[in-house]
């Protein structure tokens, strides 16, 4: 299985790199090997790795005037800009635990992180100060850096370094417990694309509370001697990308969307030096492989949950196989369990902080039950056919994945997102699904005709299905659905 990724990378690249087993490793690998190239820049202030190396040096000189107890959990409040990426590097490398908070979160959750968490203390960008007032732990400006420079704490493989966030599309955030060795797993992972990966441009769009960001567009982009440019605008950022021209770009869909729309309206020169796409925390449809491929873009589709440092399987060949989600990265195992993916590497979580039943309920002799339903082609090329938690138990006992029969809409050019749930229809519970047109490929219908349109779609891919999976309310939205920070479609 190994083979599919070790020789989809420039051989001779290849050949430089081998799996970190800690931050501190990878901190010293940009030392020794990278040290003049640019590391991380914000378009005007650019910091080469010999520099980043040392500021990290000086930000963990000032934690550690803290005099805080070793494994301390230490928060981050702040965009993606430089000071939350080497605040980063710094807390891991310390020996402390950093906790990477979303944006979104407002004053009385903060309150409740830092006493469900017991955090030692708090780095807070200056816009969001108000907001942590009163949180029951210090607060450090997130600019805070020593005048000296202090040597990285004694970590190994199994030290934790990190605690995300995770609840996916439904239910409630719970803390996956991260050790060096699982970054660096999904770290090393995230090296695997095609052709020359060393010395890329990338824009961190993703935010660094969310493991896809810190992982593949950050931690990495140092692995490969990367330039990183920050984001503390997404919107505003993807109108960087001619000023920047970046190599490749960690997107989720809806930003996939976002950035071809611009495309077409600007032109192919919009994208710059573009040549690749990482897409992934929510299906990707064929459309827009189509499109990537249309404009030169290799555009590689990925599977990783926060549980296992994100990344688990990828495909690089959506052309040829647009609707699998790729194949198992090396030194991780699976298998399939009441078409259930189970997965056990050395990428794992070690469980949910302080909820050892939760921690049970995914986790059985090593192994993480992802909660994806699945199914594999003779090739080991993966498919995911729904959610278990998703499922829709129909009155007479058939279970219906929504994610199977969202699968078969986004084949069609008109449909941009989809969602089918359970809905109310005459009086009895139907499967329905709501739709989302892509707008370019309605141009000139009336509301009337989309709905139509979205009927007369319906109507078809209802033949090809048993009649208790056929889907009897269609909903056509004028608005975006609520999402998650990941920008996927909020369920619940």
């Amino acid at each position: 299985m190994g083979n599919y990724f070790y020789d989809m990378v420039d051989s001779e690249e290849m050949s430089t790199f081998e799996y970190l087993p800690t931050i501190v490793d990878l901190l010293e690998k940009c030392k020794r090997d990278y040290a003049d190239y640019p590391a991380i820049s914000d378009k005007v202030t650019t910091y080469t790795y010999k520099e980043l190396y040392d500021r990290v040096a000086r930000r963990r000189a000032f934690i550690n005037s803290m005099k805080l107890p070793e494994g301390s959990k230490i928060a981050v409040m702040a965009r993606n800009d430089l000071d939350a990426m080497e605040l980063l590097l710094a807390i891991a490398t310390s020996g402390h635990t950093y906790i990477m908070l979303p944006n979104a979160l407002g004053h009385e959750a903060l309150v409740g992180i830092s006493m469900k968490f017991g955090l030692a203390g708090m780095f807070v960008a200056e816009e969001f100060m108000t907001i942590a007032e009163g949180v029951a732990c210090p607060i450090w400006p997130s600019s805070s850096i020593g005048d000296d420079m202090a040597e990285p704490a004694k970590v190994t493989k199994d030290t934790i370094a990190a605690i995300y966030f995770t609840g996916g599309t439904t239910g409630a955030p719970k803390g996956a417990v991260l050790t060096h060795g699982a970054m660096m797993r999904g770290a090393f992972n995230g090296v695997f694309q095609p052709g020359k990966v060393m010395h890329k441009r990338y824009i961190a769009l993703l935010p660094l509370s969310h493991i896809f960001g810190s992982i593949k567009s950050f931690l990495a982009c140092l692995y490969t001697g990367s330039v990183v440019y920050t984001c503390t605008d997404m919107r505003a950022a993807v109108g960087d990308i001619p000023v920047v021209k970046p190599h490749v770009l960690v997107l989720v869909p809806g930003l996939v969307e976002i950035i071809f729309n611009i495309a077409k309206l600007k032109g192919k020169g919009f994208l710059g030096d573009l040549e690749t796409m990482i897409v992934g925390a929510a299906p990707v449809p064929p459309r827009l492989m189509k499109i990537a491929d249309e404009m030169g873009i290799c555009l590689c589709a990925g599977y990783g949950l926060t549980e296992a440092a994100n990344l688990s399987f990828a495909n690089c060949d959506t052309v040829s196989n647009p609707h699998s989600m790729g194949k198992v990265y090396p030194e991780q195992e699976y298998k399939v369990v009441n078409g259930e993916l189970w997965i056990k590497g050395d990428n794992l979580m070690l469980g949910y902080y302080n909820d050892p039943e939760k921690t049970a309920e995914v986790m059985e002799d090593g192994w993480l039950k992802t909660g994806d339903l699945v199914e594999f082609d003779e090739d080991g090329y993966i498919y995911i056919t729904g959610r278990i938690k998703n499922l829709i138990i129909l009155a007479n006992g058939e279970n219906v994945s929504p994610e199977e029969l969202e699968d078969l809409f986004y084949k069609e050019d008109c449909i941009r997102d989809c969602l089918v749930s359970e809905m109310e229809f005459n009086g009895n519970k139907v499967i329905g699904i709501e739709i989302l047109p892509f707008m370019p490929a309605c141009e000139g219908l009336s509301p009337e005709e989309i709905q139509g349109k979205m009927q007369e779609i319906t109507d078809k891919i209802n033949k090809t299905l048993p009649p208790y999976k056929r889907i009897l309310k269609v909903v056509v939205r004028t608005e975006d659905f609520k999402r998650t920070g990941a920008m996927k479609i909020a369920r619940n």
